[in-house]
């Protein structure tokens, strides 16, 4: 049974997918009609199933978090490259070539059998760890300093001569340590939480001293199945306050303050939900968040400020704790998100004055147009008409210049009467905005909402012609006869310059839409003609050319 991946998967799931296939982490593979059925073994044991018909993929479901969103994942993929590559029969679960494979093994003395496999085991690693890994509990338990060894072994394994690992490697990198991974979360079905941790917390700490090309995330995809199995390993673990939670919060709230794996764009902090949810340790992620808040303001970049705060809000708002939440938005209400949700806090008091008072410090402090957006809203609601009016003037004119919706709210504020005359002198204005590079398209936003069609046809008629096509929708009628002219010159001049028969192409298009226009036989006829009389000896040209006839 072959089926074709390509359609149904991009290549990021299938590369994933195929890795699962190749460690040998589907298991229990069962046939029904169209459909199959299996275990991957992933963060967890999920249960997939796909619909196959006639070497056609036609759907599939996965119990992992990924599947449960719609998506198509790579436990999937990884049961169907289990159907092309071991070439499963509906009949017996097997193929052919299995089924006489199983009773070769039945035909062989156990003797020979074992001896075989005990030899085979010692020569090659791989086939070693899957045997391991199948049958975990008959084998001693590897301590922390055996993992150790794998995850650095696995890493220099990966690297070229020089250390580097490129950006070719990278995927070779990322497939060794899944191996690790895949075994620690046998560790973790095994109840064996310390040392999985322990052996996470390892790779997740290699990764800043790893010399790698990272460019395609390989280091992300190792760290997010490390934090998959801090996910597992809490889930099972927090019922209680103990040891193990413990350490793990600890090492949570360390990252925090150090941001290490932050800049590589893995982050441990939402881990501190599953504690806040269970109403554990609140006191000791209060004080550690607010440590690593009080860290990141010797930092030039500190990205994560904002979700820390929203962390710290989640165990005040459990605890009621609206004193609290209030002063620390004031301590960091100098970042833009922070100071929002003060003023939000305000408004939810009434204290409409507190609000619009911090708005207009941060407005003057940054010239940020988010602040006076946010002013305009209270205002109008406020009905701070005078207010309102110069904080839109301020966004028109300065932060967020002319932009048509604020034109909009502006317009909304005159009489008819009175609005002609205002038009005219933000018009004016922006008419004097010659030197900058989007004066134009401001010109036309208004003048499309105003209907000054006459002036839209003035400012684009000696642009080129997909630009005017642009805008035909607001010219035509009127202006159809004129546009004509316009693009049967233009034809002219750029066949004059087309020199490949992508150029050619372009040409044709160009005509092609002077002939759907109205009343243009006469023009297009006499275009076409033209263009095959002084073109004649470019064949290219004619015969793109007669593609429209």
């Amino acid at each position: 049974m072959k089926i074709d991946l390509k359609n149904d998967f991009n290549n990021k799931i299938l590369e994933r997918g195929y890795e699962y296939y190749e460690n040998g982490l589907v298991e229990n593979v069962v046939i029904k009609d169209n459909i199959v059925t299996a275990k991957v073994i992933g963060t967890t044991t999920y249960n997939v199933s796909v619909e196959v018909d006639n070497g056609v993929f036609i759907n599939g479901n996965c119990t992992c978090p990924y599947a449960s969103e719609g998506n198509y994942c790579k436990h999937m993929v990884a049961l169907l490259y289990k159907l092309n590559e071991e070439d499963i029969d509906k009949n017996n679960n097997y193929s052919t070539k299995n089924q006489q494979t199983r009773n070769i093994i039945a035909s062989i003395n156990r003797n020979q059998l074992d001896e075989f496999l005990v030899e085979l085991l010692s020569e090659d690693k791989n086939v070693y760890d899957k045997f391991r890994l199948k049958f975990y509990k008959l084998f001693p338990s590897l301590t922390i300093k055996d993992y150790k060894k794998k995850i650095y072994d696995a890493i220099k394994k990966s690297a070229g001569r020089d250390g580097f690992i490129d950006y070719h490697e990278s995927r070779e990198y990322t497939k060794n340590m899944y191996k690790i991974t895949s075994e620690v979360n046998t560790l973790v079905d095994n109840e064996e939480y310390n040392l999985a941790f322990d052996v996470v917390k390892i790779i997740l700490e290699s990764i800043p001293n790893t010399d790698i090309d990272d460019s395609n995330g390989s280091t992300g995809e190792v760290a997010y199945s490390c934090i998959e199995i801090m996910e597992r390993i809490l889930e099972y673990i927090l019922h209680d306050e103990n040891s193990l939670a413990k350490k793990i919060l600890d090492y949570i709230l360390n990252e925090t303050k150090e941001e290490k794996l932050s800049n590589y764009g893995i982050d441990l902090y939402p881990l501190l939900q599953f504690y806040i949810d269970r109403n554990m340790y609140l006191n000791e992620i209060e004080k550690g968040l607010l440590e690593a808040l009080e860290a990141g303001n010797n930092k030039e970049y500190f990205w994560n400020i904002g979700n820390y705060i929203d962390t710290l809000i989640s165990i005040y708002v459990k605890e009621n704790a609206k004193e609290k939440m209030i002063k620390l938005l004031k301590t960091y209400s100098k970042e833009k998100s922070v100071c929002l949700k003060l003023v939000e806090e305000y408004l939810k008091q009434d204290d409409v004055i507190n609000a619009i008072n911090l708005l207009n410090i941060r407005l003057k402090n940054t010239n940020d147009k988010t602040y006076a957006l946010k002013l305009a809203d209270i205002y109008q609601k406020e009905n701070m008409i005078q207010e309102y009016k110069e904080t839109l003037y301020k966004l028109l004119y300065e932060l967020d210049k002319y932009d048509i919706d604020i034109y909009k709210r502006i317009k909304s504020l005159y009489s008819k009467k009175d609005w002609l005359a205002e038009r005219k002198n933000i018009i004016d204005r922006v008419s004097k905005e010659k030197n900058s590079y989007w004066y134009v398209n401001d010109l036309l936003k208004i003048y499309i909402e105003e209907k000054m069609y006459d002036d839209i046809y003035n400012i684009i008629k000696d642009k080129d012609m997909d630009t005017i096509i642009s805008y035909e929708q607001y010219l035509l009628p009127k202006y159809n006869k004129e546009l004509l002219n316009i693009y049967v010159k233009y034809c002219y001049s750029f066949a004059n310059k087309a020199s490949d028969r992508k150029m050619y192409s372009e040409l044709a298009r160009k005509i092609l839409h002077i002939k759907q226009m109205k009343n243009s036989k006469n023009e297009y006829t006499k275009l076409l003609e033209g263009l095959q009389e002084k073109y004649r000896k470019k064949t290219a040209m004619q015969d793109e050319l007669s593609k429209i006839l």
